[in-house]
């Protein structure tokens, strides 16, 4: 079933599905318009399997998966890839693929569901739920969650 209406975002999330499923080893390289997600392996280093999701070229997401089951996420680090608006917050696509995402990743049980990169009522950008949030813009461009079904855990 389709989680977004922007079917870049939806590409993303695809590949994000696939990885969980057979394991990011798996799901080697793709790109659809503006977007790229890719399989980041260590062919020389124990270091678990990474997928790395982009906009135009640049790191927005990298999805870090268990060293002892490569199809369990253990954390998600979040970035801003450097593309904001004129108040300094993440543009609006670079929060639309982040959505979609973190949507999957709720979905999915590996964060709390509801996550999101929001604009809160003072117009400044946070990442998280409700009043569990960081702030999420050109002054703090990168967010790590360790996975967690319930609790909102950042590091």
């Amino acid at each position: 079933m389709a989680r977004s209406n922007r079917q870049l975002t939806q590409f993303a999330v695809d590949r994000l599905r696939y990885a969980m499923v057979y394991g990011p080893e798996n799901a080697g390289k793709e790109t659809q318009g503006n977007t790229e997600v890719e399989a980041d392996i260590c062919g020389h280093c124990e270091r678990p399997a990474h997928l790395v999701v982009r906009l135009y070229g640049k790191d927005i997401m990298r999805i870090l998966f268990s060293p002892i089951n490569p199809r369990v996420v253990a954390g998600v680090l979040i970035r801003t890839g450097d593309f904001y608006d004129s108040k300094g917050r993440p543009s609006r696509t670079t929060r639309e693929r982040l959505n979609g995402l973190l949507d999957a990743l709720g979905a999915a049980k590996f964060i709390p569901e509801g996550v999101r990169a929001f604009i809160r009522e003072d117009n400044s950008c946070a990442l998280g739920k409700g009043d569990a949030c960081k702030a999420f813009d050109a002054g703090a461009p990168a967010v790590l969650l360790l996975a967690h079904p319930t609790d909102l855990v950042f590091s």
